[in-house]
C-alpha cells in the first residue's frame, strides 16, 4: 500500500511502569506537551485496580459475556454493557451493571439487568441479524446509540442505531454507500472488522463512528490488516446524516510481527480529541493494547474521498497515552469497551476498560479502573 502525505512521524510518549495503585507518570522528549486543547502535561493515568466477572455467568436466561461496549449512565448511575452475541446465547442484549470502586480500591462487579435489543416491531432480533460492538447513552435524551458490524460475508450491512432507553430501535443513521457491503467484494468493510467504537460529543449533537480496519478500497492489504488508514466518521444526531470524516493511522506490529493494530473503541475527550484503543493479538505472545489521545485538527476531512489509496491525505495527530504492557500486575485480554465512569471524591474522572472475553472459557470478563488526573492551566 503506497499512502502519500501521510505524517512524516506520529508523536509518542514514553509511559513508565507502575504498580496497581501508583501513579502512572508520563515524560516525552518531544516539543509537545500536554493533553491537546488544554495547557500543561498531558496528564496522568493511575490505576486504581481491577475486577471480574466469572466465566459462564447465568443471568435473567442469558450467558453474560462478550461484553464490547461500556458506558455510565449518570442519571440511574450505572453502566451499561453491550454483549456482541449475534443471538446465539440469547437475544442481542445489554446488561446494566454496579462497578463498585473508589480512589484506593476496586472491590468488584454485579450485573444488576438485562435488556434486550429490539427492532422497530418490538420483536427481538433473529440470529445472525445483527452483530453489537459499541454503545453510547446520550444522557440529555436518555436515548441509547449502538454499533453493529453486520455480517459482510452473509450481505448483511453493517448499522448505527438509535434505540429507546429500553433498547427498542427507533431509527439507524443514514451511511455513505462506502461503508455498505458491495456486491463484488472489491470495496466496502472487511468481514468482523467494521463499526467497532462509537463517541458521543459532550453536547450530545455528535456521534463518531470508527472502523476497526481499513475498508477494502482504502487500502491493499493482506488478510491480516497492515498499518493501514481507519476512518472515524462524524454523525449528525439530529438528523442520522454522515458529516466529517477522518484517518487515523493503527500502529504497526512489533518487528517480526506481521499485520498491525486495529480499533476497539473510541471515546470523547475534553476538548475536540478522542480517546482511541488500539489492540491486536500476537500468537506466541498474546494480546497487545495501547491508548492514544487523537486531535482532529489540521487532519484532512476525506468524508469526500471514497478511496484513501492514492489520494492526498494528512492524518489525525495521535499522542501515547497508555501502552498496557507498562501495567504491571494484570492480565492482558482483549479488551474493546470503554468509558468514562463517575468522578471520584477529589473531582478526578475515572475511566474503565473493560474486556470481552468472546464467551471462551480461556479468556476473561474484567475491568480496569484508573483515575485521571487532568494538567492545570498554566502549569
Amino acid at each position: 500500500m503506497t499512502i502519500r502525505s501521510v505524517a512524516a512521524a506520529l508523536l509518542a510518549v514514553a509511559l513508565l511502569g507502575a504498580q496497581p495503585g501508583q501513579a502512572q507518570t508520563l515524560a516525552s522528549d518531544s516539543g509537545q506537551h500536554g493533553w491537546p486543547g488544554h495547557g500543561g502535561g498531558i496528564g496522568q493515568l493511575r490505576l486504581i485496580g481491577q475486577a471480574t466477572l466469572p466465566h459462564g455467568l447465568e443471568f435473567q436466561g442469558t450467558v453474560v459475556g462478550g461484553l464490547s461496549g461500556l458506558d455510565w449512565d449518570p442519571v440511574n448511575a450505572r453502566w451499561t454493557a453491550l454483549s456482541d452475541d449475534r443471538s446465539a446465547t440469547g437475544p442481542a442484549r445489554f446488561y446494566t451493571l454496579a462497578i463498585d470502586y473508589d480512589a484506593q480500591s476496586v472491590r468488584g462487579i454485579r450485573v444488576t439487568g438485562m435488556t434486550p435489543l429490539r427492532d422497530k416491531a418490538g420483536q427481538t432480533f433473529a440470529p445472525g441479524a445483527v452483530d453489537p460492538e459499541s454503545i453510547r447513552r446520550d444522557p440529555l435524551r436518555g436515548i441509547l446509540y449502538w454499533s453493529s458490524e453486520g455480517d459482510v460475508s452473509a450481505g448483511i450491512d453493517p448499522s448505527i442505531n438509535i434505540a429507546s432507553p429500553g433498547g427498542t430501535l427507533r431509527r439507524s443513521m443514514d451511511l455513505p454507500r462506502r461503508f455498505k457491503v458491495s456486491s463484488d467484494g472489491k470495496s466496502g468493510p472487511r468481514n468482523n472488522l467494521v463499526f467497532e467504537g462509537l463517541a458521543l460529543s459532550r453536547d450530545g449533537r455528535t456521534l463518531f463512528a470508527s472502523m476497526e480496519a481499513p475498508l477494502i478500497q482504502d487500502a491493499d492489504i493482506p488478510p491480516t490488516p497492515s498499518p493501514g488508514p481507519v476512518r472515524i466518521t462524524a454523525f449528525d444526531t439530529l438528523t442520522g446524516k454522515a458529516g466529517p470524516e477522518y484517518v487515523y493511522v493503527t500502529d504497526p506490529l512489533p518487528a517480526g510481527g506481521s499485520g498491525s493494530f486495529g480499533v476497539s473503541e473510541i471515546l470523547s475527550g475534553f476538548g475536540r480529541e478522542l480517546l482511541v484503543l488500539e489492540r491486536t493479538f500476537i500468537a506466541g505472545t498474546g494480546n497487545k493494547l495501547r491508548l492514544y489521545v487523537a486531535d482532529r485538527a489540521g487532519a484532512t476531512d476525506v468524508s469526500r474521498i471514497d478511496s484513501l489509496a492514492g489520494s492526498r491525505w494528512r492524518p489525525m495527530r495521535k499522542t501515547l497515552l497508555l501502552d498496557f504492557d507498562t501495567l504491571s500486575g494484570v492480565r492482558l485480554d482483549n479488551f474493546e469497551a470503554m468509558g468514562w465512569g463517575p468522578r471520584l471524591r477529589n473531582g478526578n474522572p475515572t475511566l474503565v476498560v473493560m474486556s470481552d472475553d468472546n464467551f471462551s472459557a480461556t479468556q476473561i470478563t474484567e475491568a480496569l479502573v484508573f483515575e485521571l488526573h487532568r494538567p492545570k492551566r498554566g502549569d
